[in-house]
């Protein structure tokens, strides 16, 4: 039996290994400017490389990857996980072009893949369904935290790089200083591991018959028969976190943009000031997000909790509206509104997930989670504003125009979705 103080030190590190994670995978939205001059490539092709190369990974061993957290170590998992996705980074750090650039990121969707189904599965072991309000905010506020670490991280090292602050540092130190960013913080996930070799794997109580023997490991084909036949309620569920990601994804990978196009910052000064707004609506956000969504299960059950979501899928509309401020500051303080959104949603989603997914297949109910957050709705979302941008407006300085036309249907139909699966839930569909 793990003591509680294990348990939340185990919490931590995974809040930890999520914010490396995050900062890793987003990095890029900050220097697209900088990355697109240096490797000769097209808006379109950044927006491939922010999502659609993650999809590649997924589609051929992400969801597996999933089923294989529900039956293997889980902490020696993720040790793996997280040393492919730091090399990945600083592989990027030396691409020389589209292609090699291209398989840096689709390595990094090793930390989507391995560390959702992980985390999550063993918070859900360290606590039971009443108590996982909290520590679930935590590990979710590690991925809203992140975005605005990244971003402020990535601004102070883009505007001492070229004062020369990192000559001195062997190999890295004349490089441009974006590829000096994705350096540093990919080496940082080397003190994640370091946590995790001194922590424990927690027993998996829920995967066990009453009688006291190990349940039949389940497959791939059968996780996926298993939500299946739940399809009324799980259907309109993922498709809300798709539509949900897609609408985050506006803020998230083109706000830094926006900034510098709009209004005129230079690219570290948008990072910094971004970076702030994001890590201060992420702090409100955690705060409100476990007292919430433990209040609301409490109260209304899982059905609750996703007409909770539905709301919140509505309340990220403004995120996406950055072009109607009327200064820079004010679009940055719109653009990090995301954070407090996606902190109590994602709390929400996967409080619900955990509930109402049968244990045997929780891992693989979460991967699909990340699979849906991040192929479809996080590779969409960016590629249809470069679409927008580059086929219907036509300009670079139309980015504004192209969020807010993607953001306000993905939130939209998110909701629409959410207070579907809302209104599925009955005893006979989750029994």
């Amino acid at each position: 039996m793990i003591s509680p103080t294990v348990a939340w030190l185990t919490v931590v590190t995974l809040f930890a290994a999520q914010i490396v994670s995050t900062v890793d995978r987003g990095m890029l939205a900050l220097v697209i400017d900088p990355v697109r001059q240096d490797l000769a490539i097209s808006e379109m092709q950044i927006a491939l490389l922010q999502g659609f190369a993650f999809s590649i990974f997924y589609v051929t061993v992400g969801l597996p990857l999933g089923a294989v957290a529900d039956v293997v170590n889980r902490r020696r998992l993720l040790i793996a996980g997280i040393l492919v996705w730091s090399a990945a980074t600083i592989a990027g750090g030396f691409a020389q072009g589209f292609g090699s650039m291209f398989a840096s990121r689709l390595f990094i969707g090793v930390g989507e893949a391995v560390l959702g189904p992980c985390a999550v599965t063993m918070i859900s072991d360290l606590f039971p369904a009443e108590r996982r309000g909290r520590p679930m905010a935590l590990y979710v506020f590690g991925s809203m935290i992140a975005y605005g670490l990244g971003s402020l991280v990535s601004g102070v090292i883009l505007d001492l790089a070229p004062k020369g602050a990192f000559a001195a540092i062997p190999v890295i130190g004349d490089m441009a200083p974006w590829r000096i960013a994705f350096t540093l913080v990919g080496s940082s996930g080397l003190l994640i591991v370091l946590f995790l070799f001194l922590l424990r794997e927690p027993e998996r109580r829920l995967n066990h018959n009453v009688d006291g023997a190990a349940a039949p490991k389940v497959t791939f084909a059968e996780g996926l028969g298993m939500l299946a036949a739940r399809k009324s309620v799980f259907l309109p569920l993922y498709g809300s976190l798709a539509l949900f990601a897609m609408g985050g994804s506006v803020a998230t990978g083109w706000g830094a943009v926006f900034l510098t196009r709009a209004f005129g910052y230079q690219v570290g000064v948008a990072g910094k000031g971004l970076g702030t707004s994001q890590i201060a609506w992420s702090v409100i956000g955690a705060l409100v997000a476990g007292i919430v969504v433990d209040r609301v299960g409490a109260r209304s059950g899982a059905a609750g909790r996703m007409r909770l979501a539905g709301v919140l899928s509505l309340t990220g509309i403004p995120c996406s509206l950055p072009l109607l401020a009327p200064s820079g500051s004010v679009a940055t303080v719109m653009l990090g509104e995301v954070m407090l959104v996606s902190a109590i949603y994602g709390t929400t989603m996967l409080s619900v997930i955990s509930e109402i997914a049968p244990a045997k297949i929780r891992g693989f109910a979460v991967a699909l989670y990340a699979f849906v957050m991040t192929v479809i709705g996080g590779s969409l979302g960016p590629v249809a504003v470069a679409w927008l941008t580059e086929s219907v407006f036509g300009s670079p300085l139309a980015v504004g125009n192209s969020m807010a036309v993607v953001g306000l249907c993905a939130f939209v139909v998110s909701a629409l979705l959410a207070f579907r699966a809302a209104s599925a839930f009955s005893f006979k569909e989750l029994s």
